[in-house]
């Protein structure tokens, strides 16, 4: 499906119907474009990731342009996947988004926390992301939740050949994905509306 192909299908079909067929589905362009059997790349993908992270299979999902092709980020006008694009993953664990957002309250209440409105704004969505090189404050929860990250998108990188660079978010669960996925199709869906 091409950008004016896709255009047309969001402005006929539900935000729910866009959600389960282009981010749940088994299909993703960035390995459909590398491999005759994308569908056991993936396979192969989510149980490297389940096992690295001790997280069931079917919590892990990937998003955005390496899933679609195309951004279906409201401020990115169904740009293509490209060379400094991200790698987007989504990965439901209640127990880790719950560690880091306790490691975050016990660092807030003893001293400033960088990035707060940040970090607030995703738990409010329920979700935490901790880059690699994030503050720790010492905090031996994020500290050990950042080597396990690092080992981890390295191995990831050189077993599945990606060289992008990759982003995740540990929700809570996946009402929240859904939630959060939902209102964001649904201001794309508006813009269409406005622009073509």
């Amino acid at each position: 499906m091409n950008r004016e192909e896709l255009i047309e299908y969001f402005k006929v079909n539900d935000e729910i119907d866009i959600y389960y067929e282009y981010l749940l589905g088994q299909s993703v362009w960035y390995f459909e474009k590398n491999s005759q059997d994308s569908s056991n790349v993936y396979d192969d993908f989510k149980r490297f990731i389940s096992r690295k992270l001790n997280v069931p299979f079917n919590n892990i999902s990937i998003v955005g342009s390496a899933k679609t092709k195309y951004s279906f980020s409201p401020n990115k006008d169904f740009s293509e996947f490209h060379e400094s694009s991200d790698f987007d993953l989504i990965i439901v664990s209640s127990k880790i988004f719950h560690s880091l957002w306790q490691a975050y309250r016990i660092i807030a209440s003893s001293s400033h926390l960088n990035g707060y409105v940040h970090i607030t704004s995703n738990i409010f969505n329920n979700f935490i992301s901790v880059k690699e090189d994030d503050p720790n404050y010492g905090n031996k929860i994020i500290e050990d939740w950042q080597k396990t990250l690092l080992e981890f998108k390295t191995e990831l990188q050189l077993t599945f050949e990606i060289t992008h660079e990759i982003n995740y978010r540990i929700y809570s669960d996946w009402e929240s994905v859904e939630d959060y996925h939902l209102r964001g199709l649904r201001k794309l869906k508006s813009l269409i509306y406005e622009t073509y």
